[in-house]
């Protein structure tokens, strides 16, 4: 894999992941981990598609197939494990039914 494909796989990665958060929303936490995720989850899934040799999809040297696939497999887990994001704790006012009457 030379160093175009490289550029090319962490450009589509990160439009998965930006694409994932756009999904998913939250902060900028959540953005970071998604990135990372799809690059991760990228480039593992050119790895084990080159190791099973599926040659589905290919764009130059990348698999894209198996590469989006891990991606995406990847950014689901990582969704999963991570849970819901927590949101700001705002102190809720309560409204007393008594002060109307006083």
């Amino acid at each position: 894999m030379n160093a175009p494909a490289v550029l090319l796989g962490i450009l589509v990665a990160s439009t998965i992941g930006f694409a994932f958060h756009l999904f998913r929303g939250g902060r900028l936490a959540r953005l970071g981990l998604y990135l990372g995720t799809a690059w991760v989850g990228f480039f593992v899934g050119h790895f084990v598609g080159e190791w099973w040799g599926w040659q589905t999809f290919r764009l130059g040297s990348i698999n894209l197939f198996a590469s989006i696939l891990g991606a995406v497999v990847g950014l689901l887990v990582a969704s999963l494990l991570a849970g819901p994001e927590r949101g700001r704790s705002v102190p809720s006012r309560r409204v007393r039914e008594d002060d109307d009457e006083g």
